[in-house]
């Protein structure tokens, strides 16, 4: 019975630092998270060529905005009530960058950086 507890513990442990090891999270998104006075950004960890951008509202009005690439591409417009939020597909090519620009309220423009994981765009003073 010893010897059945003692395999059955070895297992589970093998088996719960085998699947925390593999839990590594994987994104393709930006999620970009619109304030009154701020715009928080968790960017995707590597280059990959299709790519969504999520638009979340945490305004309590409506946002009215655009991505675009760095040529000036219109990638789509998203429009987004209070509390809601809106997602744009992207196809990016190594060298392009990527912009979130806000309208209506108007802000500065939000450049998409991949690799920079989570940063914080205060407002232009």
């Amino acid at each position: 019975m010893n010897k059945l507890y003692l395999y059955t513990v070895i297992f589970s442990m093998i088996i719960i630092f085998t699947v925390k090891t593999m839990a590594h999270e994987k994104s393709d998104t930006f999620f970009v998270s619109v304030h009154d006075k701020k715009v928080k950004v968790l960017a995707p960890y590597k280059f990959r060529r299709n790519l969504s951008v999520i638009i979340e509202n945490r305004m309590v009005e409506k946002l009215v905005g655009k991505v675009v690439k760095n040529d000036g591409t219109l990638i789509g417009h998203v429009s987004v009530a209070t509390g809601r939020s809106s997602a744009v597909k992207v196809q990016l090519k190594k060298n392009e960058r990527l912009f979130f620009i806000p309208l209506s309220p108007s802000f500065q423009e939000v450049e998409l950086v991949i690799g920079k994981k989570s940063y914080e765009i205060p407002p232009k003073r």
